[in-house]
């Protein structure tokens, strides 16, 4: 059977979130998808040993650390299937769901960039979406005030039985997406290294009539942070990042007053922030 997928992953020091994410999707129709890992220089000396078990796998080795966009864009290289999906390694898919997803999709031309149902490590059910960076969406209190008005802009509707939601943008936990339509959007933004690269690229493809959805009648698990949450010294880069990755949006997508106003106020967030939190730091 030729293959319908590839599945795309970087990794970063994640070894064990990695091989149950690699275990979960040989549970999967095996005709359907192909596996590639971008190891982003974690330079501990594992990866030969993943190579012997997962021989099957394409690896990439990078020989440095070139943050989530780039090494997505790398990974793409390798993909001659119809379908890509981006796949984090703190993530585990139940048996049999990527090839009932992908058949869903291809039978409904107008899904074009789809996530699905996110739970986490204590099976909540966190959203793997959310509401596109503003100055409304800076703060907390008034983003929630946001969130009430901004409802009306998810449509929700039902397609062959199925709920689906579409809306602004999708996590880059699970990205599946048409590799035509991915080439069509122009790949992943690589001024990004971490965080905010899913928004926009999400926001592109709006602009490329490209919709965001969310199948809710499918879900992954997440272990959101399996990477950037490991040591204090890696948290603290990545919080870093965060905010940086922010100003970039702000600077690509925002205009005029709006533009200077959102960046005024995440830099005074964030100072009130720190002034607050330094004394238990």
């Amino acid at each position: 059977m030729q293959s319908k997928l590839t599945v795309i992953i970087v990794n970063y020091q994640s070894w064990g979130f990695l091989s149950k994410c690699i275990d979960s999707l040989l549970n999967q129709d095996s005709g359907i998808l192909k596996i590639v890992v971008v190891d982003n220089f974690s330079n501990d000396g594992k990866i030969d040993s993943f190579r012997k078990k997962y021989s099957f796998v394409q690896w990439v080795q990078l020989n440095y650390n070139s943050g989530f966009s780039k090494a997505c864009n790398v990974g793409t290289n390798f993909v001659k299937t119809p379908w890509v999906l981006f796949l984090n390694p703190d993530s585990i898919l139940p048996v049999d769901c990527l090839g009932s997803i992908v058949s869903f999709c291809e039978r409904n031309n107008e899904l074009k960039l789809i996530s699905i149902r996110m739970k986490n490590n204590f099976l909540n059910k966190p959203f793997p979406h959310g509401l596109y960076f503003n100055f409304w969406t800076v703060s907390n209190t008034i983003r929630q005030f946001y969130i009430l008005f901004s409802k009306s802009k998810m449509r929700k509707k039902t397609i062959d039985g199925k709920k689906v939601i579409f809306l602004g943008w999708i996590s880059g936990s699970f990205v599946l997406i048409r590799k035509k339509d991915f080439d069509s959007i122009g790949g992943w933004d690589e001024d990004y290294w971490m965080y905010g690269e899913d928004m926009d690229f999400c926001k592109r493809a709006s602009e490329h009539n490209i919709q965001t959805c969310v199948l809710y009648d499918w879900f992954y698990y997440h272990a959101h942070g399996g990477s950037s949450r490991r040591n204090k010294d890696i948290e603290l880069i990545t919080k870093a990042e965060l905010i940086s990755s922010k100003h970039i949006y702000i600077e690509k997508h925002l205009k005029g007053i709006e533009k200077k106003m959102t960046h005024y106020l995440l830099i005074s967030t964030k100072f009130i922030e720190l002034i607050f939190s330094a004394p238990f730091s």
